[in-house]
C-alpha cells in the first residue's frame, strides 16, 4: 500500500462495515460530511470507513477499512450519491488537528497476510454457506433474492454477505478484525449460527 496516503479523512458510521474489495454505497447529506468528499475528491478520492465505540461518541474503533470514492453524483438538493470500493483494513495511528469540520487521521495499513487477498476456496462449503444465508434471512423476515447467490464467486460472496447482514456494531467490528477471509466466512456463520439460537428460544418461551 506504498502508493496510498497515509492521512485520510475517516468516516464514522455505526453500524456500516466496508470491507477489502467490498463496494458501498453512501448518500451524504451532513454538511461536516459533504466538505470530508470535496477534501476527498480534490486529494486522492480516500476516506476511512470506521465505527464510533458508542452511539454518538467521538471514541473510535481503532481498526477501520480505506475505500476509493469510484462514482459519485451531486445531486439538485446538495447531496453526494457515492460508492466506495475497500481497499485495505488500516489502524489509526493519531489524529490530526486541522480548520476542517471532519476529522483526518494519520493511519497505517494492514499487511497484506493479514487482509483479505487469499481466499482457500478448498476449505470453503459454498452450498453449506448459502443455506445458513436462506436460513437466517427467513427466520428474520428479510425479503431478499436469493437465487442469483450460486452464481456470485466465493470472495465476492462472503463480503457482501459481511457487510449487508444486520449484526451489531461489536460483530461488525469482530468481522472486520477476522485475519483471512476463511476465517471472517466461518465468522459469519458462527453469528448465524448464535442469531438463530436466541431466535429458537425465544420464540419456545414465547
Amino acid at each position: 500500500m506504498h502508493n496510498l496516503s497515509n492521512q485520510i479523512p475517516v468516516f464514522p458510521l455505526s453500524g456500516v462495515l466496508l470491507l477489502p474489495s467490498g463496494s458501498l454505497p453512501l448518500n451524504i447529506f451532513e454538511p461536516r460530511y459533504i466538505s470530508m468528499i470535496n477534501y476527498s475528491l480534490s486529494h486522492d478520492k480516500l476516506i476511512g470507513m470506521i465505527q464510533p465505540k458508542n452511539e454518538n461518541s467521538k471514541e473510535l474503533f481503532n481498526l477501520g477499512c480505506v475505500g476509493k470514492i469510484t462514482t459519485y453524483n451531486e445531486t439538485d438538493d446538495n447531496r453526494y450519491i457515492i460508492s466506495l470500493k475497500g481497499l485495505s483494513k488500516f489502524k489509526i495511528i493519531s489524529e490530526i488537528q486541522h480548520s476542517e469540520v471532519f476529522r483526518l487521521f494519520n493511519i497505517e495499513y494492514v499487511k497484506k497476510e493479514n487482509d483479505f487477498n487469499k481466499f482457500d476456496n478448498k476449505i470453503f462449503n459454498k452450498q453449506r454457506f448459502i443455506e445458513k444465508i436462506k436460513f437466517f434471512f427467513k427466520k428474520k423476515g428479510f425479503v431478499v433474492n436469493l437465487d442469483s447467490f450460486d452464481q456470485i464467486n466465493n470472495k465476492s460472496l462472503v463480503i457482501m454477505i459481511a457487510m449487508i447482514c444486520p449484526f451489531s456494531v461489536n460483530e461488525k467490528q469482530a468481522l472486520l478484525e477476522c485475519k483471512n477471509i476463511n476465517t471472517l466466512a466461518n465468522t459469519i456463520i458462527s453469528l448465524f449460527d448464535f442469531e438463530l439460537n436466541r431466535i429458537n428460544n425465544y420464540e419456545t418461551i414465547n
